[in-house]
């Protein structure tokens, strides 16, 4: 009689818990026990919170809405950097832009209205009063905004610098469509200086007048990569910029010539590539006396730095271009029709250029990249001449989580199981376990890592999105646990070792994004939630020489200059 009566209890308590996970999908269920979003927006709420309270402008005889580039995690007191007898309370709108994107999302999640109010009003300020003659900002790697005399600063007067940066140009746009169109085209406009070959440099001056030509005429059958006269130094970090830049303008203006000449200029890394193996350098040109011919010319004759896999080139060129590339693909999908073509054509290059890195630059049994002519030929790095490159330049270079999440996305776009492999083989070697198989076979995640690496929750999430299986999220909040172990009492995250703590941090916007997965909010299944700003590729640095008194680990090798995290932040 107890076997009949137990019999329909157990069934109707499965039953229960069934309808329970079923019904409540935004509370993740692993081994019994849910998965607290709650934590990561609390978390999140209580960084903006600190930062609209203690991070706005009160200094000089003006304040305004903008925001401080950082402030001691303790004291609340501003970074202030030292040049020349002066001292500047920074504001870098370019390095700030992680905050704007966490101010707008954390409005969408919350409902609070406060959060998109100082985003809104930082971001009219500064198309407003920050805009140069040209429609550029004083912003970026050389140049911010002294909040204390109202002025531009930096190391070079009106020098404009893009390497790595991808501001939050729709958020821009909803604020003010005609200064953010005036911005996005003077990027292209100032930065481009030869449009037939499409050569550019990292660097524009910020006063000079300047149009986009976008009916210049373009050669487009030529050899890549090509000699290039004067200083221009076409790296490949200055590509997601300018990629970025004319996606925005060309969805947002609907402008077909942003359009073209966006392609063209990614077309452009396809073109350099070597026939035999497919790879490409860091830049799309190079100059008669070449750093890479300095170092390695003598063992490597016909060695320039357009045709190394080697060093920075060799991060930005696959490390981040594939990754930018995928993310305005997205964008341009969006927008369907001529827009979705380009997009489609955009994730092809990228998964494959991935596939390229992979087959040529891994070394399985390391688990590291190594140095490469675009040729396949390995760098005798060791034998490197010292001067702007040391030995150490060309060594073999660690996977980083732009890497992984690259990879991570590459599979979710294609199915393509040999990104799926470089995940699994990557994430192993960096510490997260096993992935397994995408049917989840064989998975043995490591939901005791140590890892606190915030890209690493957006590779976990491109993974879920990709496959559905939640699995992947308890390692996600294991990481982002790892990351709230960084917070202080006033809501900062200060790198270990660190005393200041970046307002622009990209930590909080990760959680963010984590919360929203967690709570399965979205408007269509695995998607993101409508209204989030997008997890992007950025970059933030600020590039001077800095008077104060440096330890050795803050200055940067033969150079009078510094970088911002060296000296206050620490990295990423």
């Amino acid at each position: 009689m107890k076997s009949r009566l137990f019999l329909p209890n157990a069934v109707k308590l499965i039953c229960g818990l069934f309808l329970f996970i079923t019904i409540v999908p935004q509370k993740v269920l692993c081994s019994g026990e849910a998965l607290d979003s709650e934590k990561y927006l609390k978390a999140v709420q209580n960084f903006a919170d600190t930062v609209i309270e203690k991070g706005r402008d009160t200094y000089g005889n003006k304040h305004t809405p903008l925001f401080v580039d950082g402030l001691h995690a303790k004291t609340l007191k501003p970074v202030i950097w030292k040049k020349d007898g002066q001292f500047w309370v920074l504001c870098n709108f370019a390095s700030q832009q992680p905050l704007i994107r966490t101010l707008d999302g954390l409005s969408t999640l919350t409902g609070g209205p406060q959060y998109r109010r100082a985003a809104v009003d930082a971001t009219r300020y500064v198309l407003k009063h920050l805009q140069s003659p040209n429609g550029l900002l004083y912003w970026g790697g050389h140049m911010a905004w002294d909040l204390e005399k109202e002025r531009p600063v930096g190391q070079y007067q009106g020098i404009h610098e893009v390497k790595g940066h991808q501001p939050y140009y729709r958020f821009m746009w909803e604020v003010d469509p005609q200064s953010t169109r005036r911005l996005t085209a003077a990027i292209w406009a100032t930065h481009i200086l030869d449009w037939s070959r499409l050569d550019y440099n990292r660097h524009a001056n910020t006063e000079k007048p300047a149009e986009p030509k976008w009916n210049h005429e373009f050669a487009g059958d030529i050899e890549v990569p090509f000699p290039t006269a004067g200083g221009n130094l076409s790296f490949a970090n200055v590509t997601p910029p300018l990629m970025h830049s004319g996606t925005m303008l060309a969805v947002l203006d609907q402008n077909t010539d942003a359009l073209i000449w966006t392609r063209r200029l990614a077309y452009r890394w396809q073109q350099g590539k070597h026939p035999k193996t497919g790879l490409c350098g860091g830049q799309l040109s190079y100059r008669k006396h070449d750093r890479a011919q300095d170092a390695l010319g003598h063992v490597h004759p016909s060695i320039n730095e357009a045709k190394i896999v080697a060093s920075y080139h060799q991060t930005c060129r696959y490390h981040h271009i594939p990754l930018a590339q995928m993310q305005a693909a997205e964008t341009l999908l969006k927008a369907g029709g001529k827009y979705a073509e380009v997009g489609r054509e955009f994730i092809a290059w990228a998964i494959e250029d991935l596939k390229i890195y992979a087959r040529h630059s891994y070394n399985s049994d390391t688990g590291q990249f190594i140095a490469l002519m675009t040729d396949g030929t390995a760098l005798k790095w060791q034998e490197a001449k010292s001067g702007y490159y040391v030995p150490k330049s060309f060594a073999p270079r660690n996977p980083d989580g732009f890497l992984l999440w690259g990879y991570a996305m590459a599979y979710r776009l294609s199915k393509d199981q040999a990104h799926w492999n470089m995940v699994r083989q990557l994430g192993r070697s960096m510490g997260i376990g096993d992935i397994g198989l995408p049917t989840g076979k064989k998975r043995a995640l490591n939901l005791d890592t140590d890892r606190s690496d915030w890209r690493m929750i957006y590779t976990l999430l491109e993974l879920y999105r990709a496959t559905g299986d939640r699995s992947m999220l308890p390692l996600a909040s294991h990481i982002a646990d790892n990351l709230l172990k960084l917070q202080k009492e006033t809501g900062l995250f200060p790198r270990p070792g660190r005393q200041y703590a970046r307002t622009g941090d990209e930590i909080p916007l990760a959680l963010l994004h984590l919360a929203a997965a967690l709570e399965g909010k979205s408007d269509k299944p695995l998607g993101p939630l409508a209204g989030m700003p997008q997890p992007i590729f950025d970059s933030r640095f600020f590039h001077c020489e800095y008077h104060g008194e440096l330890d050795e680990n803050q200055q940067k090798r033969a150079d009078k200059r510094t970088y911002d995290n060296l000296v206050y932040y620490g990295s990423p």
